[in-house]
């Protein structure tokens, strides 16, 4: 039995190694090595190359790499990894790949219904192209919703609705009526 814990011990130490060596290779120089590394998070990657996978897709000027990163995040199938997303959707530093975060939601089909609100705000606050993200999300949504949420969230998109003069109105409108369209829990 102590031999066992000892084994085990020393999988997880290697696989940690791993995890680590392949992360360091995301932030080679050298487009090769990038690849090999995206391609071992595919197959060995865990929530902690979610973080490391966001910072290359906002600091990477290649666009294979960018298109890369995100087919391994559409392609997300473990919930955990929600919060991750939620924490860097809602990071400043990753203003520049907003739409294609949101997009993970709905790409993927991880359920982002606890954060429905930071979902809606990134419409409100963010551009149309992240908007129509947000949409495809809320069209998305198969739970059932707090309604006192639901009507705070009204409430801010009616407000936005009435201060936007750009195209970007009509898309807050469509949201508008999606989240209407929620089933809600009274």
């Amino acid at each position: 039995m102590y031999e066992l814990f000892i084994y085990d011990t020393m999988a997880i130490t290697k696989i940690d190694n791993r995890l680590k060596n392949i992360i360091t290779d995301l932030y080679s120089s050298d487009n090769k090595t990038v690849f090999t590394a995206l391609k071992q998070i595919r197959k060995h990657g865990k929530r902690e190359a979610i973080t490391p996978l966001v910072e290359l897709l906002c600091s990477s000027t290649n666009e294979e790499v960018k298109n890369e990163i995100a087919a391994i995040l559409f392609d997300l199938k473990d919930q955990t990894v929600v919060e991750d997303l939620i924490i860097a959707l809602e990071n400043e530093k990753y203003k520049s790949e907003k739409a294609t975060l949101v997009s993970i939601f709905w790409q993927s089909s991880l359920d982002s219904s606890e954060h429905i609100s930071t979902i809606v705000r990134q419409a409100i606050t963010e551009n149309y192209i992240v908007g129509i993200e947000v949409l495809s999300v809320i069209d998305n949504y198969e739970t059932t919703f707090q309604e006192t949420e639901i009507e705070d969230l009204k409430f801010d998109l009616d407000e936005a609705i009435q201060a936007e003069e750009t195209e970007k109105r009509d898309l807050l409108i469509s949201i508008r009526l999606a989240i209407d369209a929620l089933n809600l829990e009274f």
